[in-house]
Order: C-alpha cells, then structure tokens, then sequence
C-alpha cells in the first residue's frame, strides 16, 4: 500500500490514508526521510494497532 507520503507535508491527510486504504496482509511503503512520514507512520500505527491488526518486518514474512 503507497499512501504517497513523499507527496504531501499533511501528517493527518498521510495518516488517514494509510489507515483508510490498509487491509489485511498489507505492506505499507513509508520513506522515513522526511519527519511528516515519521510522524504519521507511527500516529497509523497506533490506529491501526486499536483496530486489531498486527505488524511483522519483511525478515519475517520472507523467512516464516
């Protein structure tokens, strides 16, 4: 899933599209050199951890 953060400075406006566009199995592409990215990464994270889901690293998925 590519909310396109680098396109926008919006933590809110990145935030809500990551969790209104995110679905099971998901893989979230982020670029964490801009700080707007950073933030909303971890604001998503936490809405999507009070909406049940789970999060694992790419180590895990390709060697499980």
């Amino acid at each position: 899933m590519d909310p396109l953060d680098w396109c926008s400075k919006n933590v809110n406006c990145i935030t809500e599209k990551i969790v209104s566009k995110t679905g099971e199995n998901d893989i979230i592409l982020m670029h964490d050199y801009y700080d707007t990215s950073v933030t909303a990464a971890l604001k998503a994270i936490d809405e999507l951890l009070e909406e049940g889901y789970t999060f694992v690293t790419v180590e895990e998925i390709l060697f499980d």
